[in-house]
């Protein structure tokens, strides 16, 4: 009679090592995605004080068709990575760039009527009146009305 052997899962790691800026520290394997930033931010006090959690991303290096690639972990799929990481397995922290938004588009004021419309424009300034002057004035009353 042969018997099959079941094979099992590894257990899950009891820690695991965050890398950042070639630094790296041993923490303990995250639930969730916000702990895994708590985790790093703990671990790596000098280098994530005062960066907005929402900067903070992950990634693991993975070998695919004879390549090492770096693959980012989204917060969706934290937990089910986290139950397939070897113990001292290496993630690495990123901070993402600082997104700086400069000034607000123009506000645009909404004309009541086509008459309304042509005197803004005519009053407006030269650069902008110069412009206006090049849209055949046919086809802006076809466009506005």
């Amino acid at each position: 009679m042969r018997t099959s052997a079941r094979r099992q899962s590894p257990a899950p790691a009891d820690v695991i090592t965050y890398r950042l800026n070639n630094q790296m520290m041993y923490v303990p394997p995250a639930e969730s995605f916000d702990q895994a930033v708590t985790f790093a931010r703990s671990a790596f006090e000098g280098d994530l004080t005062g960066i907005d959690k929402n900067r903070i991303s992950f990634s693991l290096n993975v070998l695919a068709n004879g390549k090492q690639n770096s693959v980012g972990i989204s917060r969706v799929a934290w937990s089910t990575i986290m139950s397939h990481l070897a113990r001292y397995e290496i993630i690495d922290v990123h901070v993402q760039p600082e997104l700086k938004v400069s000034e607000p588009p123009p506000s645009y004021q909404s004309c009541s009527s086509t008459e309304d419309c042509e005197k803004e424009q005519h009053s407006s300034s030269d650069s902008s009146s110069a412009l206006h002057s090049l849209v055949p004035k046919r086809l802006f009353q076809r466009l506005s009305a």
